[in-house]
């Protein structure tokens, strides 16, 4: 009883934040604010495609449009972070 009592705490432990990336949800205090209209992988205006895919990186706050965007930003977050500092 005592190992299956460990085993949840551990599973516990790691959904808790234990195995977190480096993204996490909108709303984190001292997150830079998205500073685009448009969607920084794919260039569509935000809200065009439903609402936008909304999630922090590295504190900063990214918006974009789908959640196909979501999967090439996680691809190469480098190349879309260079984006928005450019801006």
């Amino acid at each position: 009883m005592i190992k299956k009592h460990l085993v949840l705490i551990a599973i516990s432990s790691a959904l808790a934040g234990g195995c977190a990336d480096k993204s996490v949800s909108s709303g984190t205090a001292g997150v830079k604010p998205y500073p685009l209209t448009t969607c920084v992988v794919s260039g569509e205006k935000l809200g065009a495609m439903g609402d936008p895919v909304v999630f922090v990186h590295n504190g900063q706050e990214i918006k974009l449009c789908c959640k196909n965007c979501r999967a090439d930003f996680d691809k190469d977050p480098g190349k879309f972070m260079a984006k928005l500092a450019a801006k």
